[in-house]
Formats: C-alpha cells, sequence, structure tokens
C-alpha cells in the first residue's frame, strides 16, 4: 500500500517537472517572427529612474544568448551584466547605483531570442535618464581591414573623453558593436570631445591586447555637437608593447637573438676584427648569428634593431658559441613567383633560404630552352634581400633565341575575350624533357655552415601573347606620393608602381586579381600601419572595385582590361 502510495507521488512530480520546463513545440509552422518588447522598467526615454533592477516583457517566451557579450550598457558599468529570464521577462540586476544625470542605453543586440527557432528581437535598444534630460546625439560608421577591404564583424568600437587615456590600460566610457556589415552607432551621446577607436576584444575585457587583437583608431578628435556619421575605423594587427630583447643564447650551431615582437629592421656591428654573418630565423622576433668567428670564446657585438612602429633597441651583446659538435640544419631552398615571358625575353623569380649562402656556382645555374640552346645567370642578374636570405633573379635575353611558334590568327588579332584558364604551379619536369627548364646543380648553393644545395630542375614555359592579359590602371588622386600593388585573390603581393597616374600591368597569366592604392604619405615606400602613441593612423588604403562592389579582376587569356580607375 505505501510503495504504491511513493510510487504514484514520483510519477506525479516527474509528470509535473516536464510540464513546467520550457521546450520547443514540435510540428506546425516555422516560426519566423521574433519576440517584441511589450514592456519595460524603466520605460524608454524614462527620466529621473533611480532603481537597480530592469525588467522587460515579450510578446512570448524568450531565452537569453551569450547576455555578457551581447548585452552592451553604456556607460559602461564596469562590471559584467547580470541578467536572468523567465518566461517571457528579462531581468537585468545592477550592483552599484548608477551615476546621477546620467543617460544611459542598453542595447541588447542578439541576447533576446525567441525557444522555438530563436529568432533574436530587431535593434532591441532601450535608453533612460537618471536626470532630467535624455542625451541624443550619435556617431555611426564601419569597422573594416584596410589591407583587405573587408568589413569587420562584433569589433568593438569605443569613446574616451580624456586626452590621457591609454587603450592598452583604460577601459572606455561608451561602447558598442559591429553588426555582420561592420556598421556601428554609438547613441544617448552629450556634446563634448570624444575619441574613438575600435578593437577585437578577443579576452572580452574592454582593453586593447596589442599582442592578440586588431585595433585601429581616429587620430582626430570628434566634435559632438550634432550626429556625426560615416566614420571609417581601420583595425589592424600592430603589437603596441615595448620592444624589448627577451633571450640572447646559443643555439645549435648559431647564436639566437630573440625579441618581444617582430622587428622590421636590425643592423650588428663590432669593432672587433671579425666579419659577422646574420640574418632572420624563423620568424622575424629571432635572429641568428653564425659562427664565423676563429680562436675567440666571445665576440662584442652592437645590436640595433627598429619594429613596426619606431621602437627601437641599441645594446651590447657578447656573442659565443656552443663548444660541443652539434650537426647544422640541413640546407634548404625554395622558388617562388618565377616567370619566363616569352615576349619580352625576360627570366625573373626568388629563392628562399633557410640560412645564409656564403657562395654561387652561376657554372650550374642556367635557364635550359632545348638541348641545345641555354640562358646563363651572372651576378648581375641576382639582388640578395640577406636579412631574409631571399635572392631575387632577373635576366633579360634575346628572345629570338625561342622556337618560333606556328602563327595562329589570335596572335594577328587584337586583344580579345577568351576563355580563361586557372593559373596553375609549375608542372614537375618529367624525366624525358629537356625544354624549358630552370636548372640548379649539385652545389649551385653553398651555405654559411658549407653544405651545399641540392640538384633542382623545374619547368617553367615561355608565355606566349595569347596565353595572358593586361591591366590599365589609371590613379587620380592629389597626393604626391602614393603606389599601387597588384594582389593575387589572396591578398600576395604580386608587383608595385609607385607614382604613376597611368600605366599598365602586363604579361599576366589568367586568373583573379585585386589593385591596392597606398597613400605613402612619409615617401618610405611602404605602408605604415601608424602608432597610437603618436596619435598617427595607418597609412590610408584603397581598392578598386567594380560596379558591383567587388574588388575581383577577373583576367583571361588575350584580354585587356581597363583604364581600371582608382579614385582617392
Amino acid at each position: 500500500m505505501n510503495l504504491a502510495r511513493h510510487s504514484y507521488l514520483i510519477l506525479y512530480s516527474i509528470f509535473a517537472l516536464s510540464c513546467a520546463r520550457q521546450t520547443a513545440p514540435t510540428g506546425g509552422p516555422k516560426d519566423s517572427i521574433p519576440p517584441t518588447l511589450i514592456s519595460s522598467q524603466p520605460r524608454s526615454n524614462e527620466l529621473n529612474f533611480k532603481g537597480k533592477t530592469i525588467q522587460l516583457a515579450f510578446s512570448e517566451h524568450i531565452l537569453l544568448n551569450n547576455p555578457r557579450d551581447q548585452i552592451i550598457i553604456t556607460p559602461d558599468l564596469g562590471k559584467p551584466v547580470n541578467a536572468t529570464s523567465r518566461k517571457n521577462q528579462v531581468t537585468i540586476i545592477l550592483e552599484d547605483d548608477l551615476k546621477p544625470n546620467t543617460t544611459y542605453s542598453i542595447n541588447f543586440r542578439e541576447a533576446i531570442q525567441d525557444i522555438t527557432e530563436k529568432n533574436p528581437a530587431a535593434m532591441l535598444k532601450l535608453a533612460f535618464s537618471t536626470g532630467s534630460y535624455i542625451d541624443s546625439l550619435a556617431v555611426e560608421g564601419n569597422a573594416f581591414d584596410p589591407l583587405s577591404a573587408k568589413e569587420i564583424k562584433d569589433a568593438t568600437l569605443a569613446l574616451y573623453e580624456n586626452d590621457t587615456f591609454n587603450i592598452f590600460k583604460h577601459r572606455p566610457t561608451y561602447v558598442t558593436k559591429s553588426d555582420a556589415k561592420g556598421l556601428f552607432k554609438i547613441e544617448n551621446l552629450k556634446p563634448g570631445k570624444y575619441f574613438l577607436y575600435g578593437f577585437e576584444d578577443k579576452n572580452k575585457n574592454l582593453i586593447v591586447d596589442s599582442k592578440t587583437e586588431s585595433y585601429g583608431f581616429l587620430q582626430e578628435p570628434l566634435q559632438l555637437e550634432e550626429n556625426i556619421r560615416g566614420l571609417k575605423v581601420p583595425l589592424v594587427r600592430l603589437d603596441g608593447r615595448p620592444l624589448k630583447l627577451t633571450s640572447s643564447r646559443p643555439s645549435g650551431t648559431y647564436f639566437n637573438i630573440k625579441a618581444t615582437k617582430s622587428l622590421s629592421h636590425y643592423q650588428i656591428t663590432t669593432t672587433e676584427q671579425e666579419t659577422i654573418i646574420s640574418s632572420f630565423g624563423e620568424d622575424l622576433a629571432n635572429i641568428r648569428v653564425y659562427n664565423t668567428f676563429e680562436d675567440k670564446d666571445s665576440v662584442s657585438i652592437r645590436f640595433t634593431a627598429l619594429d613596426s612602429i619606431s621602437n627601437t633597441i641599441d645594446t651590447t651583446l657578447y656573442v659565443k658559441f656552443l663548444k660541443r659538435q652539434v650537426t647544422p640544419e640541413g640546407f634548404e631552398l625554395n622558388l617562388d613567383k618565377f616567370e619566363v615571358i616569352g615576349t619580352k625575353g625576360v627570366i625573373r623569380g626568388q629563392i628562399q633560404f633557410n640560412k645564409p649562402v656564403l657562395a654561387v656556382n652561376f657554372d650550374s645555374i642556367f635557364y635550359r630552352i632545348d638541348s641545345t640552346q641555354v640562358i646563363p645567370f651572372n651576378a648581375q642578374n641576382i639582388r640578395w634581400d640577406s636579412l631574409r636570405n631571399i635572392l631575387f633573379i632577373e635576366k633579360t635575353f634575346d628572345r629570338n633565341l625561342l622556337p618560333k611558334e606556328t602563327p595562329s590568327t589570335s596572335t594577328s588579332e587584337q586583344r580579345r575575350s577568351v576563355a580563361a584558364s586557372p593559373i596553375r604551379p609549375a608542372a614537375k619536369t618529367s624525366k624525358t624533357s629537356n625544354k624549358n627548364q630552370f636548372y640548379m646543380g649539385n652545389a649551385a648553393f653553398i651555405s654559411i655552415e658549407l653544405d651545399s644545395s641540392k640538384r633542382a630542375v623545374n619547368s617553367y614555359p615561355p608565355s606566349k601573347l595569347e596565353d595572358t592579359g593586361i591591366i590599365l590602371v589609371e590613379v587620380q588622386t592629389q597626393a604626391p606620393h602614393f603606389f599601387v600593388q597588384l594582389l593575387s585573390k589572396d591578398f600576395q603581393m604580386l608587383r608595385s608602381v609607385a607614382n604613376l597616374r597611368k600605366f599598365n600591368f602586363e604579361d599576366l597569366k589568367p586568373g583573379d586579381y585585386q589593385l591596392r592604392l597606398v597613400i605613402d604619405e612619409n615617401n618610405d615606400g611602404r605602408w605604415d600601419p601608424g602608432n597610437f602613441y603618436l596619435k598617427r593612423q595607418p597609412e590610408e588604403i584603397l581598392f578598386y572595385k567594380n560596379e558591383k562592389g567587388s574588388p575581383l579582376i577577373n583576367l583571361k587569356a588575350n584580354w585587356e582590361l581597363g583604364p581600371l580607375l582608382i579614385k582617392h
């Protein structure tokens, strides 16, 4: 009797709990209508609000979606949002008193969703004041990546009012987040002077971490007397930490110097009678000094370095090496951007090495047209980036050395549209083919550690007129110094032209390209990413975009495009 009674109570409790649980109903048409706000306390634009609890009621049962990230209260309260939901209601508990005579704005973004299809309440915002007046000014614009021209979703945009504010140390007062198109709007502002900046805020602490987060700012303050629209905030990855050395010690067969971040340039000198051979290591934060010293335990060097925001290091180090026998790292090389332009008689490309090159055997380097014709190379055909161990090759030759092609109708006609072919990497040379080969024999290159490169043969057939295309470019700008970069679809820089307002990129393989205009304000030939401490914004970048707003330029074989206009 008691057992039956207890079983009934257990079953009844389970049934009651299942009835109370909020779940999405099954069957029926899909719910596409988001929840709407029925009432709130405080009311929208309410004045003289003194409470510490904010409540909202909606047209249907709702759930909360990541409220600590999605709900943004400005001015910033300094603490995470404490929000809960029950049925169709949301409650926000404020831990501290609100500031007097202050307009507060709550942006719920996508925090409020229905329980069936998780449709977010659209454009849900609530403004109220603890005083007798609602501030109503706003700033709006978009956040974007200037190097790719892509909008940045969920960027944190912020305002501060004090000239001594440091974005790397302090939390802002007014914040919002950008939408899927990079658009943002900070509302309910009082008149005054503000500074605007944006950042990714991956660690959600409202402080810029320049090591891991992209960020950007406007160097000029905003004098807010009426609404300001159309602001553009470029966000870039730029390490703003102080430049320091973290270690300098022997490692393997070399002496390794490590900095806290990547360097733009460095220099090593010594007053001792020694030759210093060095280069960047596995990245631009590591420098390797190789052992070219004789009969010395250590050598004193002066090490100077510069990072991308002009921070410097100038210090004295003592270089020494391990006394035990160590096996050197293998000597490796990679070819990149190689092409043979048959119409102009030009061979060019670059070779990346993993350590410095001591000697080049030019007798073992040539381009083989066929079994009877080769094109040799010499020291005048190469250029070194010794810090990065990159060898640039460019050789002009008599194009009449190439076999004559059978005339075709396409070569005698004006360039026209034909089906585009995708760009493919150079095919591996077959064992039987001995034509159109860039040849590097055994020991063509000798490294600083006296190991030699292996034989390598790669096929690069000469391009023909009908196999390539031309992009004509026109630039309209009042800037005295600028350059235009030709990029691949994946933003690899292919070519660059400086300070010309009309020019052509010729001998291009079929494929997708992009054009990027850089306004070179300091005329140093490279893009300057800016400096927050100097209140200097990144140099301006503009992309060519077609009538549909796309930056991609599809070039087909035997085709001439342009002139493509970039206006600044």
